[in-house]
């Protein structure tokens, strides 16, 4: 036992020796891009807090720059904290970053690893992704995916006015709706329906685990075979419940739409026409696990950040009705009042495209995104990046530069009314929330859509207001996000009411027009 003891002493005096040499060496031999020190074994693991990884990572940057190098356990981590580096880097030189790290927790343990936000840069990668590109922007799909918009901006405004205070289910109801039937041709009629309700729990559960577990088993995989009994591994516990639901989420709707095919009464839908086409060429055996993991994929990033935008919005008016009305003046004098917006009003309408701006912006809704991977060796500005190295844009960082966007912490749609073109362009939110480079969120201009008809109809006819407890005084917000990877403003109230009852009837005719 003694000599046992002794020799696990001396691997581990050696193991932290070779680190330690191998951080001089590693730090003297290129000239790689500055950043904290980091200690044999852990690296600079032990310089982040769980959550708000985004806000540590923006502090180092006061000090080493928007380029900043890191190790979190045996991993090199590229932090970039730049628009104009994360377009140089991940943009320009996509062919050098569009490789996936391995996620542990989201590939392994949720079931998240067939996916394009996921999968690594290769065959089956680009198969989905163009797939994705061209049934989203099928004239067909985009005249249905314009028809199913319409109407279910309807049937949200119609519920924001029934039950307003149940605001964030209607506006995650219509995030999920508009998705659904669009990818699966099925028609959302209730709050608790069966295929929302099973997905909603298997993103909750992703966002959940990955926001407690994932910060260390990405980095440290070791840790996956832990005991579930184990202190501090709730995770470990929680993650295969997830990964079941996340199984259900997938199979349910897919095994639908196959259902209906057979009874020749399915709907048109991306995965209807993706299972004809692997039907006609013989090749659906090999390609049902891609037309899962792409619905999967259009279902998570779509629904996700389309309701975290829309709260996001709702948010942002209840604390500035001076924005709310300044914008509810331009729709009125560009629409009017007899009907609600449509897509030929966007271009007219400059001051709610600010506003759509400023609510990505204000809170975006990925602060980090999926991560790159570096598949060769680079130099960038005299430093040297290792190949294998995860590159992480810290979209959050830039969101808040304050050179560009002065007071950030303020919510400001004007801000981007004062720029000129070329600044407008460049610190235009909507280019880099969704992505960047080749791992762009293929479904970002879908999104887009979705939350700029909500948006633009819910400031024609509605109002929102702060809240009012028992004694008739408004109830204090303030702007706080939940971890994740996704940020949803934490849970708050509102008042939201039908700007008068003129407004109120359009909403009653247009629902019954359009459902």
């Amino acid at each position: 036992m003694w000599l046992l003891s002794q020799l696990v002493l001396a691997a581990l005096v050696l193991g932290i020796l070779a680190a330690l040499t191998h951080n001089a060496r590693e730090r003297s031999r290129r000239r790689l891009p500055p950043g904290p020190k980091f200690l044999p074994l852990i690296g600079n693991a032990h310089q982040l807090s769980i959550h708000y990884q985004e806000r540590a990572f923006a502090e180092w940057g006061r000090t080493y720059g928007d380029l900043i190098y890191a190790r979190l356990f045996r991993l090199p981590v590229l932090i970039i904290n730049s628009i104009q580096i994360a377009r140089e880097l991940l943009d320009k030189r996509s062919g050098k970053y569009s490789g996936r790290p391995q996620l542990v927790m989201l590939d392994e343990m949720l079931g998240w690893s067939h996916t394009v936000a996921t999968m690594d840069y290769g065959d089956q990668w680009k198969k989905q992704r163009r797939w994705a590109q061209s049934t989203l922007h099928d004239q067909d799909y985009m005249s249905v995916s314009e028809q199913v918009r319409r109407r279910e901006t309807c049937v949200l405004l119609a519920s924001l006015v029934a039950t307003p205070d149940a605001f964030l289910s209607h506006l995650k109801r219509y995030s999920a709706a508009t998705i659904m039937e669009v990818l699966y041709g099925h028609t959302v009629t209730s709050e608790d329906d069966q295929f929302v309700a099973t997905i909603n729990k298997a993103m909750e559960g992703t966002v959940e685990c990955t926001v407690s577990g994932a910060v260390l088993v990405d980095f440290l995989p070791i840790l996956k075979h832990i005991p579930a009994w184990f202190p501090g591994t709730y995770y470990r516990r929680r993650a295969p419940e997830v990964k079941r639901l996340v199984q259900d989420a997938v199979n349910r709707p897919f095994e639908m739409v196959k259902r209906c095919m057979e009874l020749g009464t399915a709907k048109p839908s991306i995965v209807a026409s993706l299972l004809e086409a692997s039907i006609r060429e013989g090749t659906l055996g090999e390609d049902e696990k891609d037309i899962k993991g792409l619905s999967q994929t259009l279902y998570g990033a779509g629904a996700e950040t389309t309701s975290a935008v829309l709260i996001t919005f709702v948010l942002a008016m209840t604390l500035h009705p001076e924005v709310l009305r300044k914008a509810q003046a331009e729709v009125d004098q560009v629409v009017g009042k007899g009907r609600l917006p449509d897509w030929p009003d966007r271009e007219n309408m400059p001051y709610i495209e600010c506003v759509l701006k400023e609510v990505y912006r204000w809170i975006c809704p990925l602060p980090f995104g999926v991560p790159h991977c570096v598949t060769e060796d680079d130099e960038y500005s005299g430093y040297y990046i290792p190949k294998g190295a995860m590159a992480l844009p810290n979209i959050w960082s830039m969101t808040q530069n304050p050179e560009l966007y002065p007071e950030p912490d303020k919510f400001i749609p004007e801000r981007f009314l004062k720029m000129d073109a070329k600044t407008s362009n460049f610190a235009d939110p909507s280019e880099y929330v969704y992505g960047f480079g080749r791992r762009i969120c293929p479904g970002r201009e879908f999104a887009d859509m979705n939350v700029w008809l909500a948006i633009a109809c819910i400031i024609a006819t509605l109002d929102i207001q702060k809240a009012t407890d028992s004694s008739g005084n408004e109830i204090t917000l303030d702007a706080t996000y939940e971890p994740g990877i996704v940020s949803h403003p934490r849970p708050f109230k509102c008042s939201i009411s039908p700007r008068s009852e003129r407004f109120e009837l359009m909403i009653a005719e247009a629902k019954v027009t359009q459902t």
